[in-house]
C-alpha cells in the first residue's frame, strides 16, 4: 500500500481506499472502538457500510495504514477487543430481519478487522430527539416500536441478549421501519458475563443488573435486562430526558413514575408499561417481549403497527414466552 495517503485526525482510513470491491467514500459514525465507514460496493452496485476495530486509547494508525499499538502492554486488551469485534460479526451472520442489520462480509486486514454490513438511510433516535422532538408522541412510537420488538423477540429466541440496546443504536429509516444496531454487545444468555471489558455502561439506560458480576440469581441477565433499557429509550423519548441511573435507584429510588407525570397525549396504560419496564428489581420487569407487547397493546387500540415483509417472523404473540428472572436462574 502506498504511503502517500493524508491522515485523518481520527485515524480513519483514508477516502478512496479499496478493499477489493468496496471503496471508502465517507466517515458515518465513530466511537472509542470502532470507525464506521459508508463505502461503495463496485461488484453490487450498492453502498454498504463497513465498520473497524480502532480502539483508539489502544493503538495508533501507521502511515503504512496499519495499526501499531501505543504501548506492548495493551496487546492482550487489544486482542480481547478484536476477538469480540469477530464475535459481533458471527452474532450479525446469524440472524435476517427486516429490522436488523444484513450481514455482508468478515475479513482482517491493516492489523485489525472489518465487517460489511448492508448500508441503511436514516436517522438515530437519538439525533431525531435532539432535531425533530416534536413529532414524537404515541402513535409515532407505537408504528416504529412494534417491528423493533418483534426483532428482539428474535434474538432472544435464539438464547442471546443485545446488551446495548440505546437512542444511537435505533435507526429509524423514512419508511418509519427501524433498524437495530450494537449487535456486536449481544451475548448467549448461557454465558456467565464474567467481567468483560466490553460490557457497554449507558448512565440511566443500564439496569442494574448489567453493573454487577457476582454469581447471584436475582441479578442474572435475561431478556428483561433489554426490556430495562427499552423502557429508558422510551422514558426518553416521552420526558426528554433518561430516568435516573440504576445502582443509584437501587440506594434510594427517586424515579418518578410516568403514570404520576402523566405528559399529555399518552395514555396511562401506556406509561404504565413503560414503567413496569424501568422496575429496579429484575424480577418485577416484563420477563419477555411478549408479555411486555401485551401491556404495551393493551393501551394502543386503533394504532395500526408498521407492517413488516411477508417473510418476516410472527408478531409477537405467537412467540415463545421466557421464564422470569427467578425461574431462569434456577434452570
Amino acid at each position: 500500500m502506498s504511503n502517500t495517503y493524508n491522515h485523518h485526525p481520527l485515524n480513519s482510513l483514508p477516502i478512496g481506499y479499496c478493499f477489493n470491491e468496496f471503496e471508502i467514500e465517507t466517515i458515518i459514525g465513530k466511537g472509542e472502538s470502532g470507525v464506521v465507514y459508508r463505502a461503495w460496493d463496485h461488484r453490487l452496485k450498492c453502498m454498504v457500510a463497513i465498520k473497524e476495530y480502532i480502539p483508539s486509547s489502544l493503538v495508533t494508525r501507521g502511515r503504512d495504514l496499519e495499526l501499531k499499538l501505543r504501548r506492548k502492554d495493551f496487546q492482550e486488551k487489544f486482542q480481547n477487543g478484536l476477538t469480540s469485534f469477530a464475535r459481533g460479526a458471527h452474532v450479525m451472520s446469524c440472524f435476517q430481519h427486516p429490522c436488523l442489520p444484513f450481514f455482508r462480509s468478515f475479513w482482517q486486514k491493516n492489523h485489525t478487522a472489518y465487517i460489511a454490513r448492508s448500508f441503511y438511510n436514516g436517522i438515530t433516535l437519538k439525533k431525531l430527539l435532539a432535531t425533530q422532538a416534536e413529532t414524537i408522541n404515541q402513535r409515532w412510537i407505537c408504528r416504529f416500536l412494534y417491528p423493533l420488538l418483534d426483532a428482539i423477540n428474535m434474538i432472544h429466541h435464539s438464547d442471546y441478549l443485545h446488551g446495548n440496546i440505546a437512542l444511537d443504536n435505533i435507526l429509524i429509516q423514512e419508511n418509519e421501519i427501524p433498524i437495530l444496531l450494537g449487535l456486536g454487545s449481544a451475548r448467549k444468555l448461557t454465558d456467565h458475563f464474567p467481567n468483560e471489558p466490553d460490557v457497554t455502561l449507558r448512565s440511566g439506560f443500564t439496569p442494574l443488573e448489567q453493573y454487577t458480576t457476582h454469581d447471584d440469581r436475582q441479578q442474572q441477565k435475561g431478556p428483561w435486562t433489554d426490556i430495562y433499557a427499552l423502557g429508558a429509550i422510551l422514558h426518553t423519548l416521552i420526558a426528554g430526558t433518561p430516568p435516573p441511573v440504576s445502582i443509584v435507584r437501587n440506594i434510594e429510588d427517586h424515579y418518578q413514575p410516568l403514570v404520576e407525570r402523566r405528559p399529555a397525549g399518552y395514555s396511562l396504560s401506556f406509561l404504565h408499561a413503560i414503567d413496569c419496564a424501568l422496575a429496579i428489581q429484575p424480577a418485577e420487569r416484563p420477563a419477555s417481549i411478549p408479555q411486555l407487547m401485551a401491556l404495551i397493546e393493551s393501551s394502543s387500540e386503533g394504532i395500526s403497527p408498521t407492517p413488516l415483509p411477508l417473510d418476516s417472523d410472527p408478531p409477537a404473540d405467537k412467540l415463545t414466552t421466557y421464564p422470569s428472572p427467578v425461574e431462569h436462574g434456577k434452570k
